[in-house]
C-alpha cells in the first residue's frame, strides 16, 4: 500500500468553505428577529395591506425564536412561543386584540377547496432542536476541517470523520427547510387567502436555510470523495 500523503487535498478546502458557509446561514436564521440589527433575517413578514384610518401602517417581522414589530419605532422580542404550527392561527391569536382592522372581513373558506384551512391542533414542530443540533454537528466538523489544514501530520482523517458530519448537518438542515416550509409557508398562504386587509410575505431566511442544506450537500460530497472511491485495495487510501 502506498503511503499517505500529507498535505490535505483541494476538496479538503471545498468542503471546509461550503461548511463554513452552511454554519454561518443557519446561525443566522436562529438569531433572526432577536435585535433590531436582525429584522431582515426573517421568514415571513405581515403588513396591512391599506393603511389605516389614521394613515399609519404596520409591519410583522417573524423569525424561529422571535419578532418585529414596525410602526411608528421599531421594536424587536425575543419569544420561542412563536414556534407553532399552524402559524396563521399563533398570528391571529397574537395580533387579532391590538390590530383588529387586520382581521375584518375575512373569506370563508371552503375546506373542501382548501383542506390547509381545516382547523388543526397547535404543536411544536421541533425547530429549534434540530437547529442546535446542525449548529453542533457543523462546529464539530469545522473543528476538524481546521485541524486538518493547520496540522495534517497530526489529522488525517483515515475514518471520514468530516464527510459524516457534514452528511449529519446536510439531513439535519434538510429538516430545517421541511419544517419551516411547513410552518411559514402554509401560514402566508392562508393569510392572503383568508385576510383581504392584510399581505403576508416570505422573508430571506427561507432561502438561507435552503442555501445552507444546498452548502452542506457539497461539504458532505467534497469529503466523502476518498469514502466514495473505487481505487482498488493496491492503490491504497487518499485523505483528503
Amino acid at each position: 500500500m502506498k503511503k499517505l500523503p500529507i498535505r490535505p487535498g483541494p476538496f479538503n478546502t471545498v468542503g471546509f468553505f461550503f461548511s463554513i458557509v452552511g454554519f454561518v446561514l443557519v446561525l443566522l436564521c436562529l438569531v433572526g428577529c432577536l435585535k433590531p440589527s436582525g429584522r431582515g433575517l426573517y421568514f415571513a413578514k405581515l403588513t396591512n395591506a391599506a393603511p389605516f384610518a389614521d394613515g399609519s401602517s404596520v409591519a410583522f417581522y417573524y423569525g424561529w425564536q422571535g419578532y418585529c414589530v414596525e410602526d411608528t419605532e421599531l421594536n424587536c422580542y425575543a419569544d420561542r412561543s412563536m414556534m407553532v404550527v399552524p402559524f396563521d392561527v399563533v398570528i391571529l391569536t397574537q395580533l387579532n386584540a391590538s390590530y383588529p382592522e387586520l382581521f375584518t372581513d375575512p373569506i370563508p373558506q371552503d375546506e373542501a377547496l382548501n383542506p390547509a384551512s381545516t382547523p388543526s391542533p397547535a404543536h411544536d414542530p421541533k425547530i429549534y432542536p434540530a437547529a442546535v443540533l446542525c449548529l453542533l454537528c457543523s462546529a464539530v466538523l469545522l473543528g476538524l476541517c481546521f485541524l486538518r489544514m493547520c496540522s495534517p501530520h497530526t489529522y488525517q482523517d483515515e475514518f471520514h470523520s468530516r464527510g459524516f458530519l457534514a452528511s449529519g448537518a446536510t439531513v439535519l438542515a434538510l429538516l430545517l427547510v421541511i419544517l419551516s416550509s411547513i410552518m411559514y409557508q402554509n401560514a402566508i398562504e392562508q393569510l392572503n387567502l383568508e385576510y383581504p386587509h392584510l399581505i403576508a410575505s416570505q422573508g430571506p431566511a427561507m432561502t438561507m436555510i435552503g442555501v445552507s442544506f444546498a452548502s452542506f450537500t457539497i461539504a458532505a460530497y467534497s469529503l466523502l470523495r476518498g469514502c466514495m472511491t473505487t481505487d482498488s485495495a493496491s492503490e491504497g487510501y487518499s485523505p483528503l
